[in-house]
């Protein structure tokens, strides 16, 4: 019986830390998918930014007089074009990592479901094996 006892500590333990470490995956995969998001929308407000910008140089070329104004705007446009290419670096690398802590929730989950069906079998033949 003192077998069975340290076995079912030991399956206690697990699952605890299994849990633990499910907590802690989903937590990571929400923050890194909650920056996706932020990402992907200031993608989108620097993508029409940078039309707008463009859209304000060909006007003021068309008058021309305000050249200057014009090189002013293009080195906005250009500036705003950069933190374009920023995003999309930044996001390159946020993916895998939201992907990697998704995946590992996953596996944790599936363990808990195993360990879960495990204890059930033991408790339904009251005997904990070395299998289980």
């Amino acid at each position: 019986m003192a077998a069975n006892d340290y076995r079912l500590q030991q399956i206690i333990e697990i699952q605890r830390q299994l849990e633990l470490e499910r907590a802690k995956r989903e937590i990571l995969s929400a923050n890194y998918y909650k920056s996706l998001k932020a990402v992907d929308a200031t993608k989108s407000v620097l993508v029409v930014t940078i039309t707008g910008l463009s859209t304000a140089s060909v006007v003021c070329l068309s008058t021309i007089v305000a050249s200057p104004v014009v090189t002013a705007v293009e080195a906005v446009s250009l500036g705003t074009a950069l933190l374009f290419v920023v995003c999309g670096i930044v996001r390159s690398n946020l993916a895998p990592r939201a992907d990697k802590h998704e995946k590992l929730k996953i596996l944790a989950d599936k363990q808990l479901s195993k360990i879960s069906d495990l204890v059930s079998k033991a408790l339904d033949d009251q005997l904990i094996t070395d299998e289980e």
